[in-house]
């Protein structure tokens, strides 16, 4: 093969181009600035490579100064990825200082007669920027399997430059420098080609999860919508279930415009979570519904919960003329757990019956259940496998319609 025949810096240099120019295709689709200096990253060192490994053919003049000036850019570029991975700005003093320090170092004429001082120099800085990525790392959560790796990548190359700068400093090691030569390509295609790699990884895993978590939102509000209310629900043991209908919400649209009742569908939001608190799943199932899920065993603790809920939106209104309220029904948690689609049939009947009886109250479902599912012709009807409503196949950011008895 053609890679076969060539010196091992070029080869190098070749591989480290191709990753390069996926993170510029990459980059074409998901304008992620990580992607950019990964790029940067990866040509830096497709050159320095073959000026610091062909070494006589390129002379020291050459290959200290530019070559492993390159590289040392190089690290810093991908310890600045991780840095924007993290969402922080580019700090370029970052990237600048390795190269500057480096460069100034090679003006001392002891430091470029020396062989022992600038492997050891070099892998101190080297060591110093692969710790500032790996911090990084691991201060990022690790979801993925190529975060996991990373951070494997970089000890395995910190204990590399720990290693050489041991066996070139220390003259009883002097027998195993060949060993130590002959591992300098696979240190560098590790981590000047192998890791910028499981970067892009990263960096494609992350936009997928990103996307399947903006798939269970809800545009408007940011809760969960409702597949993402469904399939969360469905973990919350001992669960309680609440639904919240805002009160006469055409009534709101028809006088004060669409954009006041999204208005109020946001206000209505951001309260219900304030006083559901972090551990509630809660989402928003329809144009003016929402439901909540939480781990509460106690029939009278759940009622209490909601009627927190009812009594502070409506404490709490939008505005001093747009006064808005809100009925909610219940149905309690039970041993063993009810399917869900069976609790919200019941808890959709307890509101029904808050709606009937004059809207802005708390109803609850009966402990055994048996009176909602009675009355269940009587309300909108709901799969109660799928979840699906009539509301489900309306717009939800138009929410023009209020539930009447």
């Amino acid at each position: 093969m053609f890679l076969a025949t060539l010196p091992t810096g070029p080869s190098i240099a070749l591989v480290s181009l191709l990753v390069g120019f996926l993170c510029r295709v990459a980059r074409q689709y998901h304008p992620e600035p990580t992607l950019r200096l990964l790029e940067i990253g990866t040509f830096a060192a497709a050159v320095g490579i073959p000026l610091v490994v062909m070494r006589p053919q390129v002379p020291d003049v050459i290959a200290v100064p530019l070559g492993n000036g390159l590289l040392l850019f190089a690290l810093a570029l991908f310890w600045q990825a991780t840095v924007r991975l993290d969402g922080k700005r580019l700090s370029w003093p970052g990237l600048a200082a390795p190269v500057v320090i480096w460069l100034g170092f090679y003006t001392l004429p002891h430091f470029r007669h020396s062989l022992v001082m600038r492997v050891e120099i070099a892998m101190a800085m080297a060591i110093v920027l692969v710790l500032l990525a790996l911090y990084q790392l691991i201060r990022l959560p690790r979801a993925t399997r190529s975060h996991q790796v990373l951070i494997g990548v970089c000890v395995l190359h910190v204990v590399s430059c720990i290693a050489r700068a041991i066996l070139v400093g220390s003259p009883v090691l002097a027998s195993w420098l060949p060993v130590m030569a002959a591992t300098i390509p696979f240190e560098m295609l590790t981590y000047v080609v192998l890791w910028p790699g499981l970067m892009l990884m990263l960096v494609a895993e992350r936009s997928i999860l990103q996307a399947r978590a903006a798939a269970l939102r809800d545009d408007m509000t940011g809760v969960l919508n409702r597949r993402g209310f469904w399939q969360m629900a469905e973990t919350v043991p001992q669960r309680g279930i609440l639904l919240f209908d805002i009160d006469h919400f055409k009534r709101v649209n028809d006088t004060f415009g669409h954009a006041t009742g999204d208005r109020v569908i946001a206000h209505f939001s951001t309260v219900a979570t304030a006083v559901l608190g972090t551990d509630a799943v809660f989402g928003r199932i329809g144009g003016e519904e929402f439901a909540a899920a939480v781990s509460l065993p106690s029939r009278d603790a759940l009622g209490a919960l909601a009627e927190r809920v009812r009594a502070t939106f409506e404490r709490v209104p939008l505005s001093g003329d747009l006064p808005a309220t809100v009925s909610i029904g219940y149905a309690a948690a039970t041993i063993p757990d009810r399917p869900l689609g069976e609790q919200m049939a019941l808890a959709d009947t307890a509101l029904y019956r808050a709606k009937q009886r004059g809207r802005n109250r708390v109803e609850g479902a009966g402990p055994d259940g048996a009176a909602g599912i009675g009355m269940l012709p009587r309300i909108r009807r709901r799969d109660l496998q799928t979840g699906e409503s009539p509301a489900a196949g309306r717009d939800p950011t138009s929410a023009g319609s209020d539930r009447q008895p």
